[in-house]
């Protein structure tokens, strides 16, 4: 007996917000639903009404997935897997999407894709490590109302897909929706752990408030979800590449051209399973800095709007002035906070209001030695940038 498929309840909406003023067909057409987004026996009835909305989730009348998963992933199965499980039991949405997975500078995973997923999996390869040309791939490919962005090493509580969608319905308008990502807890815990935890040294999910707006500044791509309408044929700035600010950059740019913005829905909730070391974190920042060079040719607005300045020569050197200052500083002072940063939080003060503060203390003392990594890459990368610029210059002289 073949299934007649659900219909919607009066005064759907389509997901893909056909008929709200972006391109598409009216969702309502002479009494009857005409989308391109709904199966065509759906499309065809005039009886188009439901008693539980929830329904239009889980019973299959959309002719596209409800939403495309894109994942970049640079890492080893076993660091993808529990990711893709999480995925695949996300109750009443694990048919109601597709996830592309996208492996970046590396290569696929032999044979282990290869299982029963109950959504569908597209895989791509780009062998150049860009994590933009990534993301952009999937994008090409993605037919989703909803593209969700996440790292590959998140994993998605239960009902983790629903708690996104609800989130756009009551941000009441267009939206980029930020879910929490809140670090894995460690059974032997550091001091630095604990840093990186609560404090802004990488996210600052510490700064925001639930289910408030906020800019551009905090699309992370780790968790994050955008209507594809509102997305349209943007894409990621490959320049950027190989990493660092394309998700900054594409999302200050929804922020300016169209006054979208970021909602942060806690409850979309997915932990974030990266553990940092203390040198990793600095190497991290040198990395941003360099990366800040391309930002700035890249996207000179951009930029601006993140530092409050142009990387003109007066920029650079400010930057070479504090790495001179602050560099004369450094070894005792990163000698001293590695020393505390590597304890357990189990040798902290037995109050916990102690040991917070002493964490808050611990992330002021380190601010100098961050500004200063960050500052050397930048002046790494503005130097081989002007170097680059003299050489092109005399070939074309």
């Amino acid at each position: 007996m073949t299934r007649t498929p659900a219909l919607p309840p009066v005064g759907w909406k389509c997901p893909a917000r056909h008929g709200q003023g972006l391109p598409g067909l009216s969702v309502v057409r002479e009494g009857r639903l005409d989308c391109p987004c709904l199966k065509p026996a759906v499309r065809t009835t005039d009886k188009h009404v439901i008693a539980d909305k929830r329904r239009l989730l889980t019973d299959g009348f959309l002719n596209v997935p409800l939403v495309s998963v894109i994942i970049p992933t640079n890492r080893p199965w076993a660091v993808i897997a529990p990711c893709l499980s999480a995925l695949a039991e996300q109750a009443g949405h694990e048919r109601d999407m597709e996830v592309l997975l996208v492996y970046n500078g590396a290569a696929p995973a032999q044979g282990e894709l290869e299982r029963d997923w109950p959504f569908s999996l597209q895989v791509g390869h780009l062998a150049a490590p860009n994590i933009g040309a990534a993301k952009n791939w999937a994008l090409d490919r993605a037919q989703g109302a909803w593209i969700l962005l996440l790292n590959d090493d998140v994993l998605p509580a239960p009902g983790f897909i629903a708690a996104h969608l609800e989130a756009h319905r009551r941000a009441a308008r267009p939206a980029m929706v930020l879910g929490q990502s809140p670090w894995r807890p460690y059974p032997d815990e550091t001091v630095f752990d604990r840093m990186i935890q609560t404090t802004s040294m990488v996210f600052f999910y510490d700064q925001l408030r639930p289910h408030e707006w906020c800019n551009y500044r905090h699309a992370w791509n780790l968790n994050l979800s955008i209507p594809r309408a509102v997305l349209g044929d943007r894409r990621f700035d490959e320049a950027l590449g190989p990493f660092f600010f394309e998700d900054l950059e594409l999302a200050w740019r929804l922020e300016i051209e169209s006054g979208v913005r970021v909602w942060y829905a806690p409850e979309a909730g997915a932990v974030h399973d990266h553990r940092y070391t203390f040198d990793g974190y600095f190497d991290r920042e040198f990395a941003l800095g360099e990366a800040a060079v391309r930002l700035w040719e890249a996207n000179p607005d951009c930029f601006r709007s993140t530092y409050g300045a142009d990387l003109d020569e007066a920029f650079v050197d400010y930057a070479r002035r504090y790495v001179a200052v602050e560099g004369r500083r450094e070894e005792p002072l990163r000698r001293r906070l590695a020393a505390i940063a590597g304890r357990p939080m189990t040798d902290l003060a037995d109050s916990a209001d102690v040991r917070d503060e002493i964490v808050q203390a611990l992330y002021v003392a380190h601010l100098p030695l961050k500004r200063l990594a960050f500052r050397r890459g930048l002046l790494a990368a503005a130097e081989r940038a002007a170097v680059d610029s003299a050489e092109h210059a005399v070939t074309l002289r």
